[in-house]
């Protein structure tokens, strides 16, 4: 549902105006002519449609590739031509039309190949039809200048080298005969001339008679005569015959180009129809960009909220950052605001900015507001503003304004917006006040929603006891006496006439008199007026250092969740990948018990034997098991650790003992075997005193210093498994970050199996042979984690 919009808003909101700027930004008449004809859209699924229409085309001209829509003509007269029986375009009208198919084909695969990102514009692109081969057709008769191209057919092509045979015998002809008469002294020049598309000899007025021909043209001296010879004179009618044949050739590839054209007509009028709209939804996208605007939501309930709008001429003429925002809310069980101030204190503008806006937003034009601003969808939008005298009509401004005020009063209806600026003025102040009072109550009781100015306190007293009606008012500094055009909900403003007067110097008797007439009570409201704005501005200002301190407890709090989470994730991080080494360890001891069980029964041990054998790597085994249990323990209320206690280290084999008490950072220095380490004592878990020595004290590796490289030259693979095995957990705990294993050259057996064995080993970073300085490829350089 749609319809025009009142004449009479265009200029009283200066609609006009916002539309001329969009008018800038088309390329076609046929958007211009799609803009001067929008309408005011009733409907709330059309409107939100156009939106987002809008919306879209916002974000692809913003982000995206340049669109490809360029200037195109209105090629309607070309249509219409060439559906007359017998009539045929001209080589211009042809290039026009190229040019507007081309650009057709060119957004239609722009769009197709953004399908998914606007769904919208896309289900236009699908209306579209481009015409490729009709593209191609007029490529292969006209080049882009407007030409005939020479093999647009093949008759064409032969006409025009007879052409050009014929044009060369002429001048080679007409040339040898200049010469001569040059030569003999009867020519008036050397060079032949051109007359009437021939070309001629430049003869003496005098001499023509030498020269057998035809005179053509004379100069205006009458000295000179233009004269084509009679030996050329056949030939020049034969070249006139084929230039006759030409034109007809071209006629024929003319006609039968317009022939398609008439064909394709209905594909390029919609074409046009739907690209015309295309600039328009172009158009109001980048004053939508200009302007900085949103699409405002669509109320379901006509609830009317402006988050910080401005008025948009405001914004196009001034500098933005000096525009003061407006914020406002209406609707629900406020109908009416009367908004009160002093003059050129921003009253017209909020109540036009209002306005505007609301029509803006019914037209789908995006408004200058933040995210958040609600619009509800009006059936009508009244609007009485600014002087109304009409001189024409023998009207005064009062009778305007009543004539204006009756259409309103009569037309609305409770989904309207009405909006009243000075309501009740230019008439007798008592009974215009009392008019104004009686159609602010009429208006609500119907609920519409209605917007006025004003400056008659006993409207503010009306708003202020009257049921659904609130007051509001723009903010005056009351210390400058300079207006803020800021506005605030529920207060009434003062017109500040006298402290205005006084500081321009009126004479303080005249003021006091003026104070006096007044009467008391009007001083009394204004003071009330004023005390109420103050300790407004006060509860905003303890409002504001609440928000700002409620903003940093909040920050605070919510960092110190975010660290506690983050030292969580860290514990649990830790714990797992100590459990993840502690089942590697473990599974390495299960292969270690049946290798081992496996190699003393092939040499036939005694069971005693095997049983010890057993006995050590279960021994192993358990002390390994027991890091499962660190999660556990790691939690659980710790006992007090203190020097000389034995202690275990979650990730590190064995046991040690504390040397000294804890320091200020909670950290004690602890004896491993043959090495002393500073641990955090929160890492620590108390054990029993060890009877026997660490399954790493018992290793073959019996030096006092661990050293950084293990020799395993002479032992059998098993061996040197073994072996390392023991010896990564020495340099583990001595703090080793790499070693060397020194495995020979040989066979090269020694250093396959260590290779396999050290690849996802939990304990190994990397592992490389050694270079040349190194011992080459009889040491592998093993990096530990």
């Amino acid at each position: 549902m749609s319809r025009k919009i009142d004449a009479s808003i265009y200029r009283i909101l200066e609609l006009d105006v916002i539309l001329e700027n969009i008018l800038n930004y088309t390329v076609s008449p046929l958007g211009q002519e799609v803009l001067q004809n929008i309408s005011f859209l009733s409907s709330a699924s059309d409107l939100q449609h156009a939106l987002d229409l809008t919306t879209e085309m916002r974000d692809l001209l913003h982000y995206d590739d340049p669109f490809p829509l360029y200037s195109f003509e209105d090629l309607r007269s070309f249509l219409q031509k060439a559906d007359v029986s017998g009539a045929f375009l001209q080589p211009d009208e042809f290039v026009k039309i190229r040019s507007f198919l081309n650009i057709v084909h060119q957004v239609h695969t722009y769009l197709k190949e953004r399908e998914d990102k606007y769904p919208l514009l896309t289900k236009k692109r699908k209306y579209l039809q481009p015409l490729p081969d009709m593209i191609k057709n007029i490529d292969r008769v006209i080049d882009s200048s407007g030409q005939i191209k020479d093999n647009a057919s093949d008759t064409l092509r032969r006409i025009r080298q007879s052409i050009l045979d014929k044009s060369s015998k002429i001048r080679s002809r007409l040339e040898s005969i200049l010469r001569r008469m040059v030569s003999d002294g009867y020519a008036q020049e050397d060079a032949l001339t051109l007359r009437d598309g021939r070309l001629v000899i430049p003869m003496k007025e005098e001499q023509r008679a030498k020269l057998k021909g035809v005179v053509v043209d004379q100069s205006s001296s009458g000295a000179t005569v233009f004269m084509e010879p009679l030996d050329v004179l056949e030939m020049n009618n034969e070249l006139r015959s084929f230039h006759i044949q030409e034109r007809h050739e071209i006629e024929k590839l003319l006609i039968r180009l317009t022939r398609q054209i008439r064909e394709n007509n209905e594909i390029i009028s919609s074409n046009l129809r739907l690209m015309g709209f295309i600039d328009f939804v172009a158009a109001k996208a980048r004053f939508s960009i200009q302007l900085k605007g949103t699409p405002a939501w669509i109320s379901k309930d006509q609830n009317f909220r402006l988050v910080e709008a401005k008025h948009p001429l405001l914004l196009l003429r001034e500098d933005q950052k000096n525009v003061v925002p407006l914020s406002l809310s209406l609707g629900g069980d406020i109908k009416t605001l009367v908004i009160t101030g002093p003059n050129a204190g921003g009253k017209t503008v909020a109540i036009k900015t209002i306005g505007l806006l609301a029509v803006m937003h019914q037209l789908g034009l995006h408004v200058p507001a933040k995210e958040g601003t609600t619009l509800p969808v009006f059936s009508r939008v009244f609007a009485d503003i600014g002087d109304q005298q009409s001189i024409e009509k023998d009207l005064s401004t009062f009778s305007s304004h009543m004539m204006n005020l009756k259409n309103i009063l009569d037309k609305t209806d409770e989904n309207s917006l009405v909006l009243l600026d000075e309501i009740g003025s230019a008439t007798d102040p008592s009974e215009g006040s009392a008019l104004a009072i009686a159609i602010l109550h009429h208006l609500t009781k119907k609920g519409c929603l209605t917007v006025a100015t004003t400056h008659m306190g006993s409207l503010k007293l009306f708003a202020h006891e009257e049921a659904a009606i609130e007051n509001g008012s723009m903010i005056f500094n009351h210390e400058t006496l300079q207006p803020t055009y800021q506005f605030q909900m529920g207060i009434p403003g003062s017109s500040y006439a006298f402290e205005i007067a006084e500081r321009f110097g009126v004479s303080p008797r005249i003021l006091k008199m003026a104070r006096k007439h007044v009467g008391k009570e009007h001083g009394q409201l204004d003071k009330m007026i004023q005390k109420l704005e103050e300790d407004l501005r006060k509860t905003n200002k303890l409002l504001q250092e609440a928000d700002i301190k409620e903003s940093k407890l909040s920050g605070l709090v919510k960092l110190y969740n975010q660290r506690y989470e983050e030292l969580q994730k860290k514990s649990k991080e830790k714990e797992q990948q100590i459990l993840q080494e502690a089942e590697a360890i473990l599974k390495e001891s299960n292969k270690l018990i049946e290798k081992t069980v496996r190699e003393i029964r092939e040499e036939q041990a005694s069971k005693a034997s095997i049983q010890k054998s057993k006995k050590e790597v279960q021994t192993q085994k358990e002390l390994i098991q027991s890091l499962s249990q660190k999660k556990s323990e790691r939690r659980s209320s710790p006992k007090k650790i203190e020097k000389g206690d034995w202690v275990s280290w979650p990730g590190h084999s064995g046991i040690g003992q504390v040397l000294t008490q804890s320091d200020k950072k909670g950290r004690v220095q602890v004896q491993w075997d043959h090495v002393k380490l500073t641990v955090p004592i929160m890492d620590l878990h108390k054990q029993t005193p060890p009877k026997i020595r660490s399954t790493y004290s018992m290793s073959n590796i019996q030096r006092k210093d661990v050293q950084d490289e293990v020799d395993l030259r002479g032992l059998t693979a098993d061996e040197a498994i073994e072996t390392v095995e023991r010896y990564l957990g020495d340099a583990r705990v001595t703090g080793f970050s790499s070693i060397r294993i020194i495995h020979g050259k040989g066979t090269g057996v020694l250093r396959r199996t260590i290779s396999a064995y050290l690849k996802g080993h939990p304990q190994v970073r990397t592992s490389r042979l050694g270079n040349w300085n190194e011992g080459d490829t009889g040491v592998t350089i093993v990096e530990l984690k």
